[in-house]
C-alpha cells in the first residue's frame, strides 16, 4: 500500500482530534487514497459473487456497491473509540437485494460453503436470524482480499445480503434519518421513531415468516398492525416521508450508463445531483468524491460514491439519497387500510 497501516490509523485519529485544518487535510488525502483502494476487491468479488448466484439459478434482483462515506466513517470511529480506521471492515461494501427469503436463504448456504478464490471469508453477521435492537435485518460477509499487488492485498470488504422486503425498511429508516439527524439504525434518536421501524421491522418479519423482535413475541399481528396505525396517525410518518421525496437532476445528460456515480443531496432545496464516471475514471471520481465531501456542511448535504449498472439500478440501490420510500409508503398505507376494514380501528 502505498500509505503503512500505522499511517492509515494515525490519519483516522487525526480526522477525529486534531484542530490544525492542514494535518486533517493531509489526513483525509491518506484516507481517501486508502478507500480508494477498496474499489478493485469490490468489483472482483462483485463479478464473482454474482457469477456464482447465477449458475446456482439465483437472480439477484439488483446489486451495488459503495466506499464508506467520511461522515459515516467519523461516525463510526466516534461510536468505537478503540476502533482504529485501519482496522475498519465495511470501507468498501457490496449489496446484493434478493427477491425473497428462500432466495436469501440459498444464498447464505451458497456463500457458507463455497470458496471464493483470492478471499477468505473471515465473519458472517446474520441479522435476519437475530435483528439488530433497531429492527435492521440483513446478512453481512466480512472478506479479506489476497493479492500479489500491495496495495490492495489483505484489505476487507463487505457483502451485505437481504431481501427486498428488508431493503424497504433499511431505506425507510435512512430516509428518516436524514429528517431526524439521528442514527435511528444505530438506535438512536427519538423513541417515537425507534418505536414505529421497531413495529414494522416485527410485521415485515411475520410477513416473511421470520422471528418478530423479542419485545414483540408477546403481540399478536393485529395488535402491531394497530399500534403502527395509531402512531403513524398521531405523528404523521407517512406525510414526513412523504414530503422527503426529492427530484433528481441529472449533471450529465447524455451517456449514463456510467460505472461510478457521485450522488450529492442538497436538503435545504431538496435536490439531488448525480456525476457520472467511465470505469477508467476511477482516481478522477474518487478525488471530486474527497472535494465534494470537504465542502460538505452538517446536516445540509450528504454525497457517496457508488456503482453500479445504471441509472435505474442506481435509484433502485440507493433510493434514500433520492429520498424515495414508495414502497415502504405503500405497505404502511395498506396496514392502515387493512385496521380500517377489519374494523381494527374506529376511521
Amino acid at each position: 500500500m502505498k500509505y503503512t497501516r500505522n499511517q492509515i490509523n494515525k490519519a483516522g485519529e487525526v480526522i477525529m482530534t486534531s484542530k490544525n485544518s492542514q494535518e486533517v487535510t493531509q489526513a483525509i488525502e491518506i484516507l481517501n487514497d486508502w478507500r480508494t483502494n477498496h474499489l478493485v476487491p469490490l468489483n472482483i468479488l462483485e463479478n464473482k459473487v454474482v457469477q456464482m448466484l447465477l449458475e446456482n439459478n439465483i437472480t439477484p434482483i439488483f446489486t451495488s456497491q459503495r466506499l464508506k462515506r467520511l461522515t459515516s466513517i467519523q461516525y463510526k470511529l466516534d461510536l468505537n473509540p478503540t476502533m482504529k480506521l485501519g482496522g475498519m471492515q465495511d470501507i468498501g461494501g457490496f449489496r446484493i437485494i434478493l427477491k425473497d427469503v428462500s432466495n436469501l436463504q440459498k444464498t447464505l448456504e451458497l456463500l457458507s460453503l463455497q470458496t471464493i478464490t483470492n478471499f477468505t471469508l473471515e465473519k458472517i453477521n446474520n441479522y435476519v436470524r437475530e435483528p439488530k435492537f433497531s429492527g435492521y435485518r440483513s446478512i453481512h460477509f466480512i472478506y479479506k482480499y489476497h493479492s500479489e499487488d500491495n496495495a490492495h492485498d489483505g484489505l476487507r470488504v463487505e457483502l451485505q445480503i437481504r431481501t427486498k422486503l428488508q431493503h424497504n425498511w433499511a431505506t425507510a429508516v435512512e430516509t428518516a434519518s436524514l429528517h431526524t439527524k439521528t442514527s435511528l439504525k444505530s438506535s438512536q434518536g427519538e423513541d417515537k421513531w425507534l418505536v414505529f421501524f421497531k413495529i414494522i421491522s416485527s410485521l415485515f418479519a411475520i410477513k416473511e415468516k421470520l422471528p418478530v423482535m423479542k419485545e414483540h413475541q408477546n403481540n399478536t399481528m393485529q395488535e402491531l398492525m394497530v399500534k403502527c396505525h395509531t402512531l403513524n396517525t398521531k405523528f404523521k410518518f407517512c406525510d414526513i416521508l412523504k414530503a422527503l421525496r426529492v427530484t433528481v437532476q441529472f449533471i450529465e445528460q447524455n451517456n449514463l450508463d456510467k460505472e461510478y456515480y457521485i450522488i450529492a443531496i442538497n436538503f435545504e432545496k431538496m435536490r439531488v445531483n448525480i456525476h457520472t464516471y467511465d470505469k477508467e475514471e476511477e482516481n478522477k471520481a474518487s478525488e471530486r468524491y474527497s472535494e465534494l465531501e470537504k465542502s460538505m456542511e452538517d446536516n445540509k448535504n450528504a454525497v457517496v460514491l457508488v456503482s453500479v449498472s445504471s441509472i435505474k439500478d442506481l435509484r433502485n440501490a440507493y433510493p434514500s439519497y433520492f429520498l424515495d420510500t414508495s414502497e415502504f409508503i405503500e405497505a404502511l398505507e395498506k396496514i392502515s387500510q387493512n385496521c380500517k376494514l377489519l374494523k381494527w380501528v374506529k376511521e
